[in-house]
């Protein structure tokens, strides 16, 4: 793609009217969040809750969400450089994760020819088409639990009564296969580009190193109050080996 139709896809991904829709997205967010945060301490009040116990496990939660949400706004400062920042400010205030969306990104852009998730390499055909995959694909997930989560949670029910080695079986095997689907790209990058493919790997591994031990203090030490902290302190040292080496 040339340099200006590059610009013009960097400047349209980062206009005020993509803003405007951020903006908007994250005002209704904001406002139903807000309708059910009321509803809850309602509900609270009603149940007999002392008044002063429930501030206090406001207070407590808000103070303990502020950091562990660094790794959203780490999050989005990864994904800005190949979708610019309203688009990746809009995926990440709803549902879905970094993870997720930068595998669904990649493979819309690996779909399309596209050899990087950069926003200087992308058209505007498979920039909209990246933004409807991520879009459309997470919504599998809350139609899944609509029309066969009951359905599923009694079939594992049903096998954990049954034999309950199976109930582990079937959770751990599912969570083995993600953790494959993520080490899978590395290895496939240092295939493809030694160079860039042993810095994913290197930052695959210290970021897996981190969060076990932070995995380690939070069970082991008994800091449980860590526990938010291991996801953005794992990534935050992983980004800074992968600027340092």
């Amino acid at each position: 793609m040339n340099a200006v139709h590059a610009e013009g896809l960097t400047a349209s991904a980062n206009s005020a009217f993509m803003y405007g829709i951020g903006a908007a997205v994250a005002a209704l967010i904001t406002l139903v969040s807000i309708v059910f945060a009321v509803r809850a301490y309602r509900a609270a009040v009603a149940a007999g809750i002392d008044k002063k116990s429930i501030r206090s496990v406001i207070r407590s939660s808000a103070v303990f969400t502020l950091i562990p949400s660094t790794a959203i706004l780490l999050g989005l400062v990864t994904m800005a450089g190949g979708l610019g920042v309203p688009l990746s400010w809009i995926r990440l205030s709803v549902i879905g994760a970094v993870q997720y969306e930068l595998i669904a990104a990649n493979a819309a852009a690996s779909a399309a020819g596209i050899p990087a998730l950069l926003l200087d390499l992308l058209t505007p055909r498979v920039f909209v088409s990246i933004a409807v995959v991520m879009t459309a694909c997470i919504i599998s997930g809350p139609l899944f639990n609509l029309f066969f989560l009951k359905r599923y949670n009694a079939g594992v029910k049903n096998m954990q009564q049954k034999d309950n080695r199976w109930g582990h079986l079937v959770v751990d095997s599912m969570f083995m296969g993600m953790i494959c689907t993520f080490l899978g790209n590395p290895i496939i990058a240092l295939r493809l580009d030694p160079g860039r493919g042993k810095t994913a790997l290197l930052v695959m591994f210290v970021s897996a190193a981190v969060m076990a031990l932070c995995s380690f203090a939070v069970k082991k030490g008994k800091l449980k109050a860590f526990e938010g902290f291991a996801l953005p302190v794992s990534m935050i040292t992983g980004m800074a080996f992968a600027v340092l080496f």
